[in-house]
């Protein structure tokens, strides 16, 4: 921290080193605050935490019930997947109380009174897109097996943990997997680590019956006829733990990939990941054709931009006369204090008076040479516009110390959540059940080699995109109308 003669500077030029307390004074020798034991997942109760065990429990013995209830493959992979997320979300859960007690017992837990943490965010992820690779064979010459997957993701930060929709026909017709899912996260620190995970089935009905041969399907179930029922189950792609007596529990999914994002991958645009690929025993990937990267948006919105740090009365030195001071009811919010006359106008006007308060702002004591008045202090801002300087009186010793903290919290907010406080980005409402969209042609195919030279030539362009649209929308429709009557979606080959 900078000093000058007249007190203690406070301000948010720097990041704050993870490993380092950092001490933030208040001004004239009033108590320090020190930033310590920062949570790393979101702020909840044991007690929460086990009543979100005991409803997992209960969804997850519903599932099993309806999973050996299903006939319908769509509703067996549905279930399997309701299945998948309870047990994910119930190990976690336990796993986090197991941390909890240990560290109780060890004496290691930390408490934050007294402390000055960072605000929390929101955190959204939307845009998913996962390219598909496949050989020359499969997918442009329309040659080699029909493998077709169904896959899913799985989103996680703590104890926080969100599917996607699944899609249910991922075969070599695809270039690329794209969810429309919006995930939202509420109440996450700065220094999250969000992770994405990629689960995936084979559809081995599909495989061996519907696209083989008819040579081949008879010798197949001529041999898982005659043959016993361990060697009849591995032709039919299923595991020793997949039977019980005749019945066979469901599909089971595979994690092939995982990825993890955390703040500095925070942009308001789409950005490109890298996977870690899975591997199995033998040391080889799953034979999904991931390329090996990901595309997805994570946006967030750190609660100091939208909701008021402190808010009350000020006297603000006017610029033209010293003398002269102008009450304004204030509001420390999204870098700025907005100055309104009374709290009323806050809904029906614009700000009176707006004063920056970003990373490069410093707060200090109010020279006494020049200001005469008790409980002042000194606001001044560097930016490319210039320096801007403001002077400020509170009413009283316990209002400025109230100011003081708040002006300290909004500069650590934002030198911790650093890129995520330079605007407030757009947070899409979140999705629940949409149909998941998805390429049947490639990319290369999609784009035009000749642009149009004419306006008319433009015209016919938008024509053909909005067809292509309506085409898409049948598609989806005769698609939920297909899986209403429990008959497979039949997709275009292009749009």
């Amino acid at each position: 921290m900078n000093a000058n003669g007249n007190g203690v500077v406070v301000d948010g030029t720097g990041d704050v080193p993870k490993k380092t307390k950092v001490r933030l004074r208040r001004i004239r020798g009033l108590p320090k605050t020190t930033l310590r034991g920062i949570p790393s997942i979101a702020l909840v109760s044991d007690t929460d935490l086990q009543q979100k065990i005991d409803h997992e429990i209960k969804m997850r013995e519903g599932t099993t019930k309806l999973l050996a209830a299903s006939k319908h493959p769509n509703q067996r992979l549905e279930a399997a997947r309701s299945l998948l997320c309870s047990n994910t979300r119930i190990i976690a859960y336990m796993t986090e109380l197991q941390r909890r007690k240990t560290q109780e017992v060890l004496g290691q837990s930390q408490s934050t009174e007294g402390n000055q943490l960072p605000c929390r965010a929101q955190v959204s992820v939307s845009d998913i897109r996962i390219p598909l690779m496949w050989k020359d064979t499969d997918h442009f010459k329309n040659k080699g097996d029909y493998r077709q997957y169904a896959v899913f993701c799985l989103l996680k930060v703590g104890t926080e943990i969100f599917d996607t929709s699944m899609i249910t026909n991922v075969d070599r017709s695809m270039t690329d997997i794209t969810f429309e899912d919006v995930v939202l996260f509420q109440d996450i620190p700065h220094d999250f680590e969000l992770k994405l995970e990629v689960y995936c089935h084979k559809m081995h009905e599909e495989l061996s019956v519907a696209n083989t041969p008819k040579k081949i399907r008879k010798k197949i179930a001529d041999v898982s006829g005659s043959v016993g029922r361990s060697v009849g189950k591995r032709l039919s792609g299923l595991n020793d733990t997949d039977v019980i007596g005749s019945m066979v529990l469901g599909p089971r999914f595979e994690l092939v990939a995982k990825g993890t994002m955390q703040l500095q991958d925070v942009d308001n645009s789409v950005r490109t990941f890298d996977f870690e690929l899975e591997r199995n025993a033998e040391g080889a990937v799953h034979e999904l054709p991931l390329f090996g990267h990901y595309c997805c948006r994570v946006a967030a919105v750190p609660d100091c931009l939208v909701k008021p740090v402190v808010s009350g009365f000020l006297n603000v030195q006017e610029d033209d006369d010293l003398s002269k001071w102008r009450r304004y009811w204030c509001v420390l919010k999204n870098l700025q204090l907005a100055c309104w006359s009374s709290p009323s106008d806050i809904e029906i006007a614009q700000p009176l008076l707006t004063i920056p308060v970003t990373k490069s702002t410093q707060i200090s004591d109010a020279d006494p040479s020049t200001c005469k008045r008790a409980h002042t202090f000194l606001i001044k801002t560097v930016s490319l516009q210039g320096v801007s300087e403001h002077t400020l009186a509170a009413d009283s010793k316990d209002e400025v110390d109230k100011w003081w903290d708040g002006f300290q919290q909004h500069l650590l907010d934002q030198a911790l959540w650093k890129q995520a406080c330079d605007e407030i980005m757009e947070i899409k409402p979140p999705t629940k059940n949409k149909m998941p969209f998805y390429r049947k042609s490639s990319i290369y195919d999609d784009t035009p080699l000749i642009e149009p030279d004419t306006v008319s030539d433009s015209i016919v362009s938008d024509l053909k995109v909005d067809d292509a649209q309506l085409s898409q929308m049948l598609t989806t429709l005769m698609g939920e109308a297909s899986q209403i009557r429990g008959t497979p979606a039949r997709h275009g080959s292009k749009s």
